[in-house]
């Protein structure tokens, strides 16, 4: 993507009114146009440059993301990936199980962190562990019978995101519905790096939208378009998993993020260094797989 095409998603954006979670049905009708008619990569800068806030942002991130862990879900759909579990750390220890019953699988357990519940979400993507100790991936409609509202895992950011943890009783899947049965290889590790990219992205829309009007405008755009620009490209050359060239190139986006904050206009900026934390939390991950991709390539 060139920094021309950059900047023609950011023109049309900054003609849109921002949109905050109290207009979520016209964010909805924004994400599934841009869906229709950009890459998801477009679409995370395009929606993050229409967020009013970081935290609608990081949904405009999110939402792309869910789109790379599976291409079907419906344009106009609100999707969350259920991971979390209180006092989880190691996914193998995950206590969310998916039961073999005749001819479908019975899924039950809890989650602690759905983004959107319990009045938005409309299809969950949940890992369960099987009885073989495997983990599968499913998907289910929010609205699927036996599924309830329960207390959320503390989050101290996106404070204007609704989220709430959700309870699997008894709740019944087809076979159909299994999106992937290696969910750890398939789904939660190259859903980190899905999200980290797509955030990043929208963030940088919403950081250039509120940045419009300071007099070094231009020289702010340029830089940060060039940069953004070179974490797409890498991305499209690397779409399922982290490069230790897109490590760098991710680090130096939430540097630059930082380095620009700073021309925010106060009370935009306090609530920045709280959202913020959501870049910083996959820092320490980031640097393991960093490790890990120096010791395979022999560096």
């Amino acid at each position: 993507m060139s920094i021309v095409e950059l900047e023609t998603r950011l023109l049309l954006a900054l003609q849109q009114p921002l949109l905050a979670y109290s207009n979520i049905e016209s964010f909805r009708q924004q994400m599934a146009a841009s869906f229709q008619q950009s890459s998801l990569q477009h679409s995370a800068f395009f929606l993050g440059a229409q967020s009013a806030t970081p935290g609608m942002a990081f949904l405009s991130g999110y939402q792309a993301a869910l789109r790379c862990l599976d291409p079907l879900c419906p344009d106009d759909e609100f999707a969350a990936f259920c991971v979390s579990e209180k006092g989880i750390k190691k996914p193998w220890d995950m206590k969310t199980q998916l039961h073999r019953s005749e001819s479908r699988w019975l899924l039950n357990g809890a989650k602690g962190f759905v983004m959107l519940l319990p009045n938005t979400i409309d299809r969950l993507y949940v890992v369960a562990k099987r009885e073989d100790g495997g983990l599968s991936c499913v998907q289910l409609p929010a609205d699927t019978k036996g599924l309830s509202v329960a207390e959320s895992l503390n989050a101290p950011f996106i404070k204007d995101i609704p989220h709430a943890g959700i309870l699997f009783d008894q709740v019944s899947i087809q076979d159909e519905r299994v999106l992937t049965t290696t969910a750890h290889q398939h789904a939660n590790k190259p859903f980190r790096y899905w999200e980290d990219v797509h955030v990043a992205l929208a963030m940088a829309g919403w950081m250039l939208r509120q940045l419009s009007e300071i007099p070094e405008y231009e020289a702010v755009k340029a830089l940060m378009m060039g940069k953004f620009c070179q974490l797409i490209e890498n991305f499209e050359e690397h779409p399922d998993y982290y490069s230790l060239a897109g490590l760098d190139i991710l680090d130096e986006c939430h540097r630059l993020l930082d380095l620009e904050s700073k021309k925010l206009a106060e009370k935009v900026l306090e609530v920045w260094q709280i959202d913020r934390l959501l870049l910083q939390m996959g820092f320490k991950i980031r640097q393991q797989i960093r490790i890990k991709l120096v010791n395979i390539s022999g560096q």
